[in-house]
């Protein structure tokens, strides 16, 4: 039996399968009872950033080489509305529209600007005593590919079927129950670090700011009070498979909402 075949009957099943190099998820508590966002560790380590197919864009390239020296921990799924919910009752927030696509908890928040990403990551840290944020454009790209440095996290070639489909996206054969909207977290098979679905399902919110070209501008955090373009990575439920590329950027404006827009959260090891 394959790796791949174990994880879709584990998901099945309803079990938890970790990937072999994948480290134990966490939970922190939280001051007003109850757990931030499930997380996975990644290692400290070096790759190179952007696209080394030919295939993608101008401004996913030139490549660049990225090193880490110190490892993070990164949420192992989209932060979900069963998450947010707690930070909106806790801060008296109202709960952003989910659509009317019901069993909403367990699917990733969408209609979350930037600016709001942002301030649920402040309340975390408050809550935790940990440091939260969203991840830089770089963390994101070397958490999402896994290891990898293929055109997919998994290979170069979608190769997949409904009965045993990668990611969520229009055109990656997931069920016809789930292609006019958003998955619940954790169905599609996760990467070597662990992370579910940082190909397709929503957009995710990073920390930088976009570039038409890798300046540096992709290991940094932009500043709150900056209004330009924020980096947006993984594709979404409604993108065709080449924008789940590992590689693939493209930008919203940070006050920017829809409903294949959500985020994950990064928290800074000690």
């Amino acid at each position: 039996m394959s790796r791949f075949t174990a994880m879709m009957i584990g998901a099945s099943l309803g079990l938890t399968t970790l990937p072999a190099g994948a480290s134990e998820p966490f939970r922190d508590a939280l001051h007003i009872a109850g757990h931030g966002p499930e997380l996975v560790r990644v290692p400290a380590g070096q790759f190179l950033m952007g696209d080394g197919s030919g295939k993608g864009n101008d401004n996913e390239r030139p490549q660049r080489s990225i090193m880490f020296e110190r490892p993070f921990a990164i949420g192992r799924h989209e932060v979900t509305f069963a998450d947010w919910r707690r930070y909106a009752e806790a801060t008296g927030q109202a709960m952003p529209d989910n659509e009317g696509w019901g069993l909403s908890a367990q699917r990733p928040v969408i209609h979350v600007s930037w600016h709001e990403a942002q301030a649920y990551t402040r309340w975390l840290s408050q809550q935790t005593g940990a440091r939260y944020r969203l991840p830089t454009e770089a963390e994101w790209e070397y958490a999402a590919r896994g290891g990898s440095e293929s055109y997919y996290w998994w290979g170069d070639e979608l190769d997949s079927d409904e009965r045993a489909p990668r990611a969520h996206c229009r055109g990656c054969a997931t069920s016809r129950l789930l292609r006019n909207k958003t998955a619940a977290v954790g169905q599609f098979p996760a990467n070597d670090f662990g992370l579910h679905d940082t190909a397709g399902n929503v957009w995710e919110w990073t920390a930088s700011n976009f570039t038409q070209r890798f300046d540096g501008s992709e290991t940094q955090i932009a500043a709150l009070l900056d209004e330009s373009p924020r980096a947006v990575r993984g594709g979404a439920w409604n993108s065709g498979p080449v924008y789940l590329r590992s590689s693939m950027r493209d930008l919203k404006q940070p006050q920017h909402r829809d409903y294949a827009l959500g985020f994950r959260v990064l928290r800074e090891l000690p």
